[in-house]
């Protein structure tokens, strides 16, 4: 990623305290005990490549047979030991059966858009 992108994402940044990590993936990341693996945490690719330094990290999206945070809790089949979920500019953590673990922004009746979902699984 070029200086430019990287410098106006910092200026972007919803963490006051430290702007090369937004709240959301920093708490994901913190959960997971991979927040100090990068530098930046701005992008899904910056998390993917925290949580690909300790664990494997597969696309589960074809999966979930919903589009939605909701309906996907329930077909998760629970292989991953968490699921990292993207909708619009936000990110959250999943459990094996789908209860949320991390969401900074949470929705009693959670209809948000899945834009990505990851399985978390161990390096073997």
């Amino acid at each position: 990623m070029n200086k430019k992108i990287r410098d106006q994402l910092r200026k972007e940044s919803n963490n006051r305290a430290n702007p090369n990590k937004n709240k959301c993936a920093l708490a994901v990341a913190r959960t997971l005990g991979v927040d100090n693996e990068v530098r930046y945490l701005h992008t899904m690719t910056d998390l993917k490549r925290a949580i690909s330094k300790q664990y494997s990290l597969r696309s589960v999206k074809s999966m979930v047979k919903s589009d939605t945070v909701g309906g996907a809790r329930k077909n998760l089949d629970g292989r991953a030991f968490a699921y990292v979920v993207m909708v619009d500019e936000h990110v959250l953590l999943l459990s094996r059966i789908g209860r949320t673990v991390v969401d900074t922004s949470p929705r009693r009746r959670d209809r948000r858009k899945i834009k990505g979902i990851w399985g978390v699984y161990d390096k073997a």
